[in-house]
């Protein structure tokens, strides 16, 4: 590509995508050539990186160099061994441009002593990076339940578990996990996925927090946070379950079951944990907007009709039940009864200006000729009213 040539953000992705490809090919193919000429590998790697991005940003160039560094480690026979590690994160870090993201590498290194069982160096490696991602901390516990594994087989050759320091380490980490509750939040700066090696300590760990503390919800919350982002509904029905049976009146894990629900279509079900969290919590509206939203979604009058008059005796804004019956009749594709709904409300509700506006908007759209135009302004319109009620009713997401 010729020097100054712009290229939009989804090209300049695919272009890096398909360079780094190239690269992990060449590594693959290569593993003990790349390994035993580091500098030159990665001069290359930031020549080609320069030619073709001259205006790529600091952290992507980062990414990168941490991307080529992971799959030598992956790689190459020397990646069991500490002191090519050493090496390896010698000559990548001085190609990055921040010179602090020593850590990223670290923490892949750690990762790669975990894979191969190299526990102590790992533990090393991880470091403190857990006061910031609490996968770190799992993966440390992890790290010190593997020793202890180890230690209790040489211990008790036929099997009989002993006591261990390594165990009693491996919790301690966790009770350090749980006074800082760092965030679960997948390291942006790692461009890799969770492998295996980092998914099975990860849940081997969550499922012990059963046994050893078993009154703590963070660790179900965290797991659910994982289970949620990796689309892995394996481990949300799981981890729900339990939930819901050990931790019944907790309205997080209600409101996590009544959306998994939703999302699976399950009307039933949905109706089912609307009324667990009402016999848990009478005098919050929550459930009752959970009720008004599972009515329009199905499409019932009676039931809508029901929670929209309970809803208004517990205390909801006149104004959001307004909204809610606009819904009812965009849902149900009656434009006059719409209209009708919209002025009145324009009418009475005058500080609900700025979000009117947009809905008469999205009017426009809702009762178009255009099916595709209808059908996009509807998921909107009822997608910036579920924000917005949530919003109202302090509704946690």
């Amino acid at each position: 590509m010729p020097r100054g040539e712009k290229l939009t953000d989804a090209i300049r992705y695919d272009k890096v995508e398909s360079l780094k490809n190239d690269l992990f090919y060449y590594i693959d193919s290569n593993p003990e050539k790349v390994s035993s000429n580091l500098p030159v590998f990665f001069g290359h790697v930031m020549s080609a990186l320069d030619n073709a991005f001259p205006d790529i940003d600091n952290s992507t160039y980062d990414e990168f160099i941490d991307s080529m560094a992971y799959r030598i480690m992956m790689s190459s026979k020397e990646g069991n061994k500490t002191d090519f590690i050493e090496r390896l994160i010698k000559n990548a870090l001085r190609c990055k441009k921040k010179k602090s993201g020593r850590f990223t590498l670290k923490i892949l290194s750690g990762v790669k002593m975990m894979d191969i069982g190299k526990y102590n160096e790992a533990i090393e490696y991880f470091g403190e990076y857990w006061k910031y991602d609490a996968r770190i901390g799992i993966y440390i516990s992890y790290c010190y339940f593997c020793l202890s594994e180890i230690e209790s087989k040489r211990n008790s050759p036929g099997g009989t578990k002993t006591p261990s320091d390594f165990e009693l380490l491996s919790r301690e980490t966790l009770l350090e996990l749980l006074k800082t509750k760092p965030p679960v939040s997948r390291l942006k700066q790692l461009d890799i996925k969770d492998n295996e090696v980092m998914e099975r300590a990860f849940w081997v760990i969550i499922k012990k927090t059963f046994d050893w503390f078993p009154d703590e919800k963070w660790f179900v919350k965290i797991g659910l946070q994982k289970a949620k982002s990796d689309g892995n509904n394996e481990r949300r029905f799981w981890l729900l379950k339990y939930a819901i049976d050990k931790f019944y009146d907790d309205q997080d894990f209600l409101r996590e079951d009544f959306y998994l629900k939703l999302e699976k279509r399950d009307g039933a079900g949905a109706a089912g944990v609307v009324k667990q969290m009402i016999q848990q919590s009478p005098d919050s509206l929550e459930p009752f907007y959970y009720g008004i939203k599972l009515s329009l979604l199905s499409g019932s009058k009676n039931l809508y009709n029901d929670f929209r008059e309970t809803s208004l005796k517990k205390g909801m804004p006149h104004y959001l039940v307004q909204l809610f019956d606009l819904a009812y009749y965009v849902l149900r594709d009656e434009k006059n009864e719409s209209e009708i709904q919209f002025r009145d409300l324009k009418k009475r509700f005058k500080s609900l200006g700025f979000y009117l506006i947009l809905i008469d908007y999205m009017m426009k759209d809702i009762f178009s000729e255009d099916k595709i135009r209808r059908i996009s302004a509807k998921n909107v319109f009822f997608e910036s009213l579920d924000k917005y009620a949530m919003q109202v009713i302090k509704i946690q997401e």
